[in-house]
């Protein structure tokens, strides 16, 4: 546990003493039953790993700062535990402190709740919801195992939040959402902040908003990640990156029929790491045919980003793998794609710390300026604009 947060420590310093705490207090490997793998043969996940197997490796494959998959259900629906050093960056934007009253949405396990509940102390609360039946009662099971008593757990689509009990000081989204929804506006308090993974046509990045009036947020986007995504009533699958289970064909195409653009691959491998993971968000807030596409959806390598036009005559792609261009069919598509990043160029490759993002209540239209990008969701509206 200590080498786990030691690790975490180079990554994000810890500016509380209180995190820090948390971390070498709550048992991370009582929040994992079982470790889940892909299996190339089966071209599936399987359990790879429990305590009963070997109990030095599970512990330190519970004690290392990544993410686990710990569930499987007979449909193939996966969940993890985050990266502890990722928990640890939410807490930190959140700037969660003792006496908070907070709202989880997507508890999974729980080990994220009982790490928040050790923070905002008995004079606090941490409220919780998880929509999966089976996941709910994995993590209601794994709280009481801990005596937490300040923990509330509800088996609810996390999209409503929990009006009873509201408002809260901070909202922690852990999972990826399309949409910042009415009801956690409504139920945080004014100068309360929300953290959360906003994915935008496949390209997720951490935020942080307060709430600055009844029905506005207001903060900044920090780095990308990759979580799994909500479910229930305000899912917008559109939103959302695909892997080749849903798009086989897509899978196929890439591996036999595609075009590699060698220039254009050329042109992108001479960007910096940061200056291609901001070109591929300033695509997905600009273009309403941006797309993500991963061959597995459990790990972020290999990821595809770029345009997909479906049309009635003739669709195509253009896609980034990293620094190389693959295109097939429609060239509209690949034009597409080039035009776009001669835009991102000419405004000086904006960096993603450069945006200011804002979220409202839906409303019928909102004034766009530019060098601003407005995206409409199925709740809200979101607001990008760039210093």
């Amino acid at each position: 546990m200590k080498k786990m947060v030691s690790d975490m420590e180079l990554r994000i310093p810890f500016e509380n003493s209180a995190y820090k705490d948390a971390f070498l207090k709550i048992e991370r490997h009582k929040f994992i039953k079982e470790v889940y793998g892909y299996d190339e043969h089966l071209l599936d996940f399987k359990i790879i790993d429990n305590l009963s197997q070997n109990e030095s490796d599970f512990l330190k494959r519970s004690y290392s700062d990544a993410s686990i998959l710990y569930y499987k259900d007979a449909e193939g629906a996966l969940s993890s535990i985050s990266m502890p050093s990722v928990i640890s960056a939410m807490i930190h934007l959140s700037k969660m402190k003792t006496g908070d009253r907070v709202l989880e949405i997507g508890a999974g396990s729980g080990y994220s709740s009982a790490l928040f509940s050790e923070i905002v102390g008995d004079d606090g609360f941490v409220f919780a919801t998880e929509i999966h039946k089976e996941i709910f009662e994995i993590a209601k099971k794994n709280l009481e195992s801990i005596s937490k008593t300040n923990i509330h757990i509800e088996n609810s689509d996390g999209g409503f939040g929990i009006k009873d009990f509201a408002p809260y000081d901070r909202i922690i989204v852990s999972c990826t959402t399309a949409d910042i929804t009415n009801n956690w506006m409504s139920q945080l308090r004014k100068g309360g902040i929300l953290v959360a993974p906003l994915v935008t046509r496949g390209y997720q990045v951490m935020i942080a908003l307060e709430k600055v009036d009844l029905d506005v947020m207001s903060g900044k986007i920090y780095w990308p990640v990759r979580f799994f995504p909500l479910s229930g009533r305000f899912s917008i699958i559109s939103h959302y990156s695909f892997s080749s289970r849903e798009l086989k064909s897509m899978k196929k195409i890439i591996e036999s029929a595609s075009i590699t653009d060698d220039e254009f691959s050329e042109e992108i491998r001479s960007l910096s790491t940061d200056a291609l993971k901001s070109f591929l968000f300033f695509l997905s807030i600009k273009n309403n045919n941006a797309i993500c596409y991963y061959p597995r959806e459990d790990i972020s390598e290999g990821m595809g980003y770029g345009i997909f036009l479906r049309t009635g005559k003739m669709s195509g792609f253009s896609l980034l793998f990293g620094n190389k261009s693959v295109f097939w069919g429609n060239p509209e598509a690949h034009n597409m794609l080039k035009s776009e990043f001669n835009i991102f160029k000419a405004w000086s490759m904006p960096n993603l710390q450069s945006y200011n993002v804002k979220v409202f209540s839906h409303r019928d239209d909102y004034p766009v300026s530019d060098r601003e990008f407005l995206v409409k969701r199925k709740d809200s509206l979101t607001l990008f604009s760039l210093d």
